[in-house]
């Protein structure tokens, strides 16, 4: 592969029809999103994704790509690196995580909290 076919489609399919433009529309689009006004993405770094070894973008960079392309970065042609989860996944666990609390934790309470009258004969019983 030559290039990053992938990248250059989705480029293409939201209306950027230049590096340049694609830079300077995801940059504005990170910005806001993120509300972070130092976030850029340079027509250098957009060129370098588009040929034959992009290399993989800082975590917000492949957040605001998804946003704005509505892709994450491993479909668009970037290459994955190891141990790479997407956030979605992580949110997922969380809510699992949530239900799970939700669903055990009356079984982890202690026992009756009102005290209770139980026969010695049975207490004697447990104990032996």
């Amino acid at each position: 592969m030559s290039r990053n076919d992938a990248l250059r489609a989705a480029r293409l399919r939201v209306g950027w029809r230049s590096a340049d433009a694609a830079a300077d529309a995801l940059t504005a689009h990170g910005q806001q999103l993120l509300d972070d006004r130092h976030f850029a993405v340079s027509a250098r770094t957009w060129r370098r994704w588009e040929g034959p070894r992009p290399g993989w973008p800082s975590e917000d960079t492949a957040l605001v790509l998804h946003d704005a392309l509505g892709r994450w970065p491993e479909d668009l042609g970037f290459i994955t690196p190891p141990g790479w989860i997407r956030p979605e996944h992580h949110e997922e666990t969380t809510v699992q995580t949530t239900q799970l609390l939700a669903v055990t934790a009356p079984a982890l309470v202690a026992g009756p909290l009102s005290p209770q009258q139980v026969d010695p004969q049975l207490v004697d019983y447990f104990q032996s």
